[in-house]
């Protein structure tokens, strides 16, 4: 330890002049709840402007001025330049958009044409889960039963939680009253499972809804035959994913792991997963 003695504490920088930077007082820049409403886009950056733009859009959409917020995501579609998760945040934005604001023909075969570019952009099965998502409520507006089932059963193929289990509910108008309790008795069994994983104030939400679904199954049920309701009772409890159904975190799709794993479904392989998923739930066939 005599190296100790030796030590000089001074530092080489002590002969250095030390010179104080002087920065500006911070000022918040305070706006009023609407600033972007009037806000001019002069000497402003690229970013702030699509940041402008897409508050506006935010707005229009929340006043029901849907047709305002097309035309301004349309602008940004056309005029920016757009990686592909934000092309894909707007192509979207304009479905939902157009599905809120009423679907005559021309607009039908423009969302048409947005999901099959939408579906051209997917990479991951979190891309698709959002697509499919998107395609099943617009798919809900139309008249087209049989492609709102198959997206149906695609989605919940590859993700089967409650939040999309109910989406089958904006389709109610193409399903007896023998689908929809099938469809109750799925959804209260995916509660089941969640709220046994849940805490405080989701859990708490999750059981509010599984009361509702209770009251809609006990109505349906005083309308169907009980040879019904026991068929439906059997094919749901032959499956066993009824207990750990594929909602909530799926054996093959985990949000930890690298995008590169997480693969979506081919579209090769859709007629024989949409098959499979009717056998599993023959009272939807």
């Amino acid at each position: 330890m005599d190296f100790l003695n030796e030590f000089d504490p001074s530092s080489d920088d002590e002969s250095t002049p030390k010179t104080r930077k002087n920065y500006p007082m911070f000022s918040p820049n305070l706006n009023d709840k609407f600033w972007y409403r009037d806000v001019s886009k002069e000497n402003q950056t690229a970013t702030a402007i699509t940041e402008i733009d897409l508050f506006r859009v935010a707005d229009f959409y929340s006043n029901g001025d849907y047709e305002a917020a097309k035309q301004i995501l349309t602008d940004l579609r056309e005029n920016t330049k757009n990686n592909r998760t934000h092309e894909i945040m707007l192509i979207d934005s304009l479905l939902q958009c157009t599905k809120e604001g009423g679907l005559c023909q021309s607009e039908t075969d423009y969302c048409l044409r947005l999901l099959s570019e939408y579906e051209s952009l997917l990479v991951d099965s979190g891309d698709q889960v959002q697509f499919l998502r998107t395609k099943a409520s617009i798919l809900a507006k139309f008249d087209k039963n049989i492609e709102f089932r198959n997206t149906m059963a695609l989605l919940c193929h590859l993700c089967g939680s409650f939040d999309n289990w109910q989406l089958f509910e904006s389709g109610a108008k193409f399903f007896n009253d023998v689908e929809l309790y099938g469809l109750k008795m799925k959804m209260k069994k995916v509660l089941h499972y969640e709220i046994d994983h849940s805490r405080g104030f989701v859990k708490e939400k999750l059981e509010k809804k599984l009361k509702k679904i209770e009251e809609e199954e006990q109505y349906l049920a005083g309308k169907l035959q009980q040879d019904d309701i026991d068929s439906i009772l059997s094919s749901l409890n032959s499956n066993k994913d009824v207990i750990s159904p594929e909602s909530a975190t799926s054996f093959v799709f985990r949000a930890h792991d690298s995008r590169s794993k997480n693969k979506l479904i081919p579209v090769a392989d859709h007629p024989s997963v949409i098959s499979d998923f009717f056998h599993r739930f023959p009272f939807l066939s």
